[in-house]
């Protein structure tokens, strides 16, 4: 599934409706107040993104869109084992559609998504080449001192290419690339538009 999943949804549902018509006359931080999609990982490696996207035209259906995300859902659960994901809600409001699906570990976030995402240790992102400690920032800015870089190697970091909000499980203590500080447990990956790595460390 691609990671722009739901606007291509809405788009065909337009393509749908308007046929029709034409026919017929011819979580942490609490991730649930923003408004705007996130990703929330929680302390079990489990996964709730969130989707908010704009759903104002006439012709949008949402009980459509529900369906075909359903589809999609129970799809790759058959292909990777019950619990893989689940479908929590769909819903509009103020011209805006709201879609969350949890998962139950980055990796299935990552594949019905294609978009990167990883929560390990520093030691398993450093030896995949994913991190390089000494790149570090604190939420000022300011490089991280080598010694405190030297001794990361059991604290968690998350890693992605993708731009948006990723909610944290533990307090966020160093940023590298695009990634922005929000409070103690988000952090803004918005910048993040070329696709290249960026990633927060945490405080365990």
């Amino acid at each position: 599934m691609k990671k722009d999943f739901v606007k291509n949804s809405i788009a065909l549902l337009a393509v749908i409706m308007m046929l029709a018509a034409l026919s017929a006359c011819g979580s942490g931080s609490n991730t649930s107040k923003l408004d705007s999609s996130s990703v929330e990982i929680k302390k079990d490696g489990s996964v709730v993104s969130t989707i908010i996207e704009d759903f104002t035209e006439s012709y949008y259906n949402v009980d459509e869109l529900k369906e075909m995300t359903e589809n999609e859902v129970n799809s790759f659960i058959v292909s990777k084992g019950e619990g893989a994901a689940e479908l929590k809600s769909v819903d509009t409001n103020d011209g805006k559609v709201k879609l969350i699906i949890e998962f139950s570990s980055t990796d299935n976030y990552e594949e019905f998504n294609a978009e990167t995402l990883k929560y390990e240790t520093v030691t398993d992102a450093v030896l995949a080449g994913q991190l390089d400690v000494n790149t570090l920032v604190d939420k000022d800015g300011n490089a991280i001192d080598p010694d405190k870089a030297a001794v990361l190697s059991d604290q968690h970091v998350v890693i992605t290419k993708s731009a948006g909000i990723i909610a944290a499980p533990y307090k966020i203590k160093y940023f590298a690339g695009k990634a922005k500080p929000v409070d103690k447990y988000m952090a803004d990956f918005s910048e993040n538009i070329d696709g290249e790595i960026a990633c927060i460390v945490l405080e365990k």
